[in-house]
C-alpha cells in the first residue's frame, strides 16, 4: 500500500491515522471523532488507499 500520505508525520500520528482509519472502517468512529483535525484529510486518504488496495485485489 503506498503511505506518501503519512509523510512527514512523526511515528505518533502514523499510528494514530492508521488507527482512525480502522475505527471508521468499523463503524465504531465517524470522522467526526477525528482529533487532532488536521489528520482528517490523512485519515480520508488512508481509508482511500485502503479500498484502493481491496478493489485492486
Amino acid at each position: 500500500m503506498n503511505e506518501k500520505h503519512l509523510e512527514g508525520l512523526t511515528e505518533a500520528q502514523k499510528r494514530l491515522t492508521k488507527a482512525y482509519a480502522t475505527t471508521i472502517i468499523g463503524e465504531v468512529r465517524t470522522l467526526e471523532d477525528v482529533k487532532p483535525v488536521d489528520l482528517k484529510p490523512r485519515v480520508e486518504l488512508e481509508i482511500a488507499e485502503r479500498e484502493i488496495t481491496h478493489l485492486t485485489k
